[in-house]
């Protein structure tokens, strides 16, 4: 057989396997980044906590958004549009997270200025947004099984949703990375017991 007609065999039996749930886009590899993203979050958390300067409060946000595409465009390569594809959707979210953040500090610093009234519509839309977005990605999930990660980024926006307009707004940006964290470990634990399971189904 031509290396043609093999390729398309490979292509072929990897669609039946994972149709049959008998294999999943995603390997150990996916795992590790996982890992990587929510180690980056708590560092990221870390520095928020130690720096005073609200200006300086961006660069460890702008770090992690310069830094991991620049990793995704070396790496994608070696990957597949599924995995591209959930390591976009982890920064769209984290930076949906940090933009909630920084409408909460906006409305607690300038609010006397804007206003009751329009200080209440800015906190009112930063939760809108964070609730459609948690919509969204849970109906990702209902979708498609290898899009359960979803569900542990809706864990980001939905403790974003409910915990950033009752915290103290000074410690918004750090509450923004620490919620990043466990929307990212919550994707590791999803993915993890994914590939148990389909392991052991495998190996019966």
């Amino acid at each position: 057989m031509s290396e043609d007609v093999l390729g398309r065999i490979s292509t072929d039996l990897t669609v039946m396997q994972r149709a049959m749930g008998l294999r999943l886009f995603f390997g150990k590899g996916m795992l590790v980044v996982d890992l990587l993203l929510a180690l980056a979050s708590v560092g990221a958390a870390l520095v928020s906590l130690r720096v005073k300067s609200d200006w300086l409060q961006q660069v460890p946000f702008m770090a992690v958004m310069f830094l991991v595409p620049i990793a995704l465009f070396l790496w994608s390569g070696r990957t597949s549009y599924e995995i591209n594809l959930q390591i976009l959707m982890s920064l769209i979210v984290y930076a949906v997270v940090w933009v909630a953040a920084c409408a909460h500090m906006l409305a607690t610093m300038v609010g006397p200025i804007m206003g009751v009234e329009r200080s209440a519509l800015l906190h009112f839309t930063s939760v809108g947004i964070l609730v459609a977005f948690t919509l969204i990605l849970v109906r990702g999930a209902l979708i498609k099984r290898e899009q359960y990660y979803c569900l542990g980024l809706a864990t980001s926006t939905l403790f974003a949703g409910m915990l950033l307009p009752i915290l103290d707004s000074n410690y918004s940006y750090s509450l923004a990375h620490g919620f990043m964290a466990i929307g990212y470990l919550t994707c590791f634990a999803i993915q993890w017991v994914q590939q148990r399971t389909v392991a052991n189904y495998a190996a019966d």
